[in-house]
């Protein structure tokens, strides 16, 4: 049988690195207090003051002895475990992994540098081994040279393409010292196939892993081993791209990034709540607080949106096993707070059916730099225009005094949580 691997040549074939900062937030956090990142014993918090409070990250030992990772409860935190709990200070944060990019900058062009998130990069260093030696000669330089500077511990894995870096990363580099490890395509039937979940394989959600697992996919070398017409036909073109990753083949290039059409850019903000929200009132509330800080946004780089779109997440499944949903509407052209929310509390209304709500998102989709201005034929113009001066009053007001300046009065009721946030980076404490 001819498998996707027979014919070397046809598969891209690069050094690429994927660099993790081991427990980023919790090892700052030991660093801050004089501790030795994989010594310590601590667990960062968001809202320690709520028993909803979620844990942003725990050092290795908690992750090990308690079983505490990202998601987990305040309420789930034992008296008898022994966690030192700390606030986050996402700021530091921020400026750490600024700093730590920096370095990897030092080993790669920017074209060959990715940022996957806060505390994971990409980098391709195919083109620099005559400075630096080979894969492991680099990825040590890249380690030591980020711990001499920051104390932080860093994690490589080392691939023929971004999937297998990642790979390697996660299933293997992590797991021991010296926090590195090398996967090709040859090691593809003894490691990628032996990864013993779908859902511990890179792309693959719990969504995802059902259907598979109804077409009768239930381990990677099942998927490797499905024709890729079957499961194109079941999941479109996710299902070929599933096919080639469970052989552990990805035609990306860090160089050529994706940039989306415009109409498929969009602005929105979300929040994982801090209490059940059970009244329409509450959640009217935080949902046009959401709407006015992407009306904000909008207003800031002089754009406009044609959807806007909410999402919410449920406290527990309801009748029909559902825990979230969402919906969208087309408006014309806005930036306006008023117009957005109006669409907001529509969708909601004519959406809700009474779930109990703890997470809650609101998003502007077609966004556009608008050329002229559309004017209704219901409102003076003369309005619209002392409402867009209005708002851009508001907006200098905030961005000079922050939010607390000048807010809506809906703000102060109990539903409200933009006092509360503001001041807040990416959503928690400085």
């Amino acid at each position: 049988m001819s498998t996707p691997l027979d014919d070397p040549t046809r598969l891209p074939s690069r050094d690429i690195m994927c660099i993790d900062c081991k427990s980023f937030y919790a090892s700052v956090e030991a660093i801050r207090r004089g501790e030795y990142p994989l010594a310590a014993k601590n667990a960062v918090l968001s809202r320690a003051e709520s028993q909803g409070g979620l844990i942003l990250a725990a050092s290795p030992i908690v992750k090990a002895k308690y079983g505490v990772k990202l998601g987990t409860r305040y309420f789930e935190i034992r008296p008898d475990m022994d966690i030192q709990i700390c606030a986050p200070h996402m700021q530091l944060y921020i400026e750490i992994n600024y700093l730590i990019n920096s370095i990897y900058r030092e080993f790669a062009m920017d074209a060959d540098w990715y940022v996957y998130s806060i505390d994971e990069s990409f980098i391709d260093v195919s083109h620099v081994h005559g400075l630096f030696g080979g894969n492991q000669a680099i990825a040590s330089a890249i380690q030591d040279r980020v711990f001499q500077r920051t104390g932080i511990i860093t994690t490589v894995g080392i691939g023929q393409n971004p999937l297998l870096a990642k790979l390697a990363l996660d299933n293997d580099a992590k797991v021991r010292p010296p926090w590195q490890a090398s996967w090709g395509y040859a090691d593809v039937p003894k490691k990628l196939w032996a990864i013993d979940s779908l859902t511990n394989f890179w792309s693959i959600g719990s969504k995802t892993a059902v259907k598979l697992e109804r077409m009768g996919i239930h381990t990677l070398y099942d998927v490797a081993h499905t024709p890729a017409a079957k499961l194109k036909a079941k999941l479109g073109v996710l299902g070929t791209a599933l096919y080639y990753h469970a052989w552990g083949i990805d035609y990306s290039v860090l160089a050529k990034r994706y940039i989306p059409h415009s109409d498929n850019r969009g602005v929105g903000n979300s929040q994982v709540l801090m209490r059940d929200y059970v009244t329409a009132a509450d959640c009217l509330t935080v949902l046009c607080e959401i709407g006015g800080q992407v009306a904000a946004r909008l207003r800031k780089h002089h754009q406009v949106c044609q959807v806007v779109a909410i999402s919410v997440g449920f406290a527990e499944p309801n009748a029909a096993g559902q825990t979230h949903w969402g919906a969208q509407v087309h408006v014309d052209p806005t930036s306006q707070t008023d117009e957005i929310n109006r669409a907001v509390r529509w969708l909601f209304r004519t959406h809700w059916n009474g779930e109990v709500l703890r997470s809650v998102g609101v998003r502007a989709s077609r966004v556009s730099t608008p050329e002229t201005v559309q004017i209704s034929l219901f409102e003076p113009a003369e309005n619209r225009e002392a409402t867009d001066r209005l708002e851009l009053i508001m907006d200098k007001i905030r961005a000079k005094w922050g939010y607390k300046a000048i807010f809506r009065a809906s703000s102060k009721t109990a539903g409200g949580t933009a006092l509360e946030r503001a001041g807040l980076v990416g959503g928690h404490a400085k």
